[in-house]
């Protein structure tokens, strides 16, 4: 039995996606094509969404993804980060350099914790919640290494820590 789903709601989330998935914003017709929808539900969408800052338009009429976002997902990883912050400050104490969590999301490294040591003159500047390609950064090449070497027994299901 399928669950009943709601409609616009959807509709809210798949702009959300779509703003996140460029660089440039999208104009209201670039959103209505790529949606499948009038002109007018877009505009509605957007309105609502920039209601909660989870859109904003710039002065050109593009939207994009709102600072709103980030209060959102400011709780997405809480227990993750929490149980990785003591390994973490062990290992940046140890070793005497910026350490951090990692986690890949979607194409993306998204840094999740980071703690750099107190005894050190200088630091690393790596802050959670930064993101960027897998293709460019150590933490993203880590990860795509890591990947190529899964063992032959596990390629059909999941590798345990892996996204």
């Amino acid at each position: 039995m399928t669950a009943e789903t709601s409609q616009t709601l959807d509709r809210g989330l798949r702009v959300l996606k779509l703003l996140a998935d460029t660089d440039h914003g999208l104009t209201v017709t670039e959103l209505s094509h790529k949606l499948g929808v009038n002109r007018t539900v877009v505009y509605r969408l957007l309105a609502t969404l920039e209601q909660h800052a989870l859109v904003r338009r710039d002065l050109g009429g593009r939207a994009r993804v709102g600072l709103g976002v980030l209060g959102l997902g400011r709780q997405v990883h809480p227990l993750v980060r929490e149980a990785a912050m003591p390994a973490l400050r062990s290992l940046a104490e140890d070793i005497g350099a910026t350490a951090h969590l990692t986690l890949v999301d979607g194409a993306e490294a998204l840094a999740v914790a980071v703690v750099e040591p107190t005894w050190t003159d200088y630091h690393v500047a790596y802050r959670a919640g930064f993101r960027h390609p897998l293709e460019r950064g150590a933490a993203g090449k880590a990860i795509l290494s890591a990947r190529q070497q899964v063992p032959p027994a596990e390629e059909d299901g999941e590798w345990p820590g892996y996204a």
